[in-house]
């Protein structure tokens, strides 16, 4: 079989058309990284010290347990690493101004789903990456047709990574061995 095209290959040639490219290209390797650590977690579950408890109630005034609030935080901490103008994340009342100057923001909810956790059900995190405005608020009012990239990780039997970057609809799946997502599906429509 012939080695697949990984997301860190994918992206890096996606980064080539520009400045603007190269930071959504970081932000998506970010979410990508932390979802590996967030697909560990959930397959570990208790015996990492995911409990499902209650933590506290999100912005929508639903119940916010342990693995929302893990998850929150590693794609915090990952997209911290990147240049990125500001988050914006369910589980926060506030979004998270970073660096007012970059050129993208960044939206997301780290785990969908979660009251699925304690039933074995599919989760998932849902992300968008828009373009930074004067009013970096504002950013993340646009239009979803402002979007610059957008997609979601399934964490089930297999942890897979489906992503636009504007030119179709592309899933990797996560290769725990080698700890990348792999491409397995490109311009995927639904019939």
């Amino acid at each position: 079989m012939a080695p697949r095209l990984t997301l860190g290959e994918y992206i890096e040639r996606y980064s080539e058309g520009g400045p603007r490219c190269l930071s959504v290209a970081a932000a998506i390797d970010a979410i990508a990284s932390a979802s590996v650590a967030i697909a560990d977690l959930i397959c570990h579950g208790a015996l990492v010290g995911i409990t499902g408890q209650i933590q506290g109630t999100n912005t929508d005034g639903d119940s916010q347990k342990d693995l929302d609030v893990r998850a929150d935080e590693l794609l915090r901490k990952a997209l911290r690493k990147v240049s990125v103008a500001a988050v914006a994340s369910e589980e926060a009342a506030d979004l998270e101004i970073c660096d007012s100057t970059a050129a993208i923001c960044v939206a997301f909810d780290p785990l969908d789903g979660s009251s699925n956790i304690d039933t074995n059900m599919t989760v998932g995190t849902i992300f968008s990456i828009l373009p930074s405005t004067p009013d970096v608020g504002a950013a993340f009012k646009q239009s979803g047709t402002s979007q610059l990239a957008a997609g979601f990780v399934i964490y089930g039997p297999q942890t897979s990574l489906v992503l636009t970057v504007g030119s179709g609809v592309d899933i990797f799946t996560l290769d725990r061995a080698d700890r990348v997502f792999k491409l397995v599906r490109r311009q995927v429509r639904i019939p």
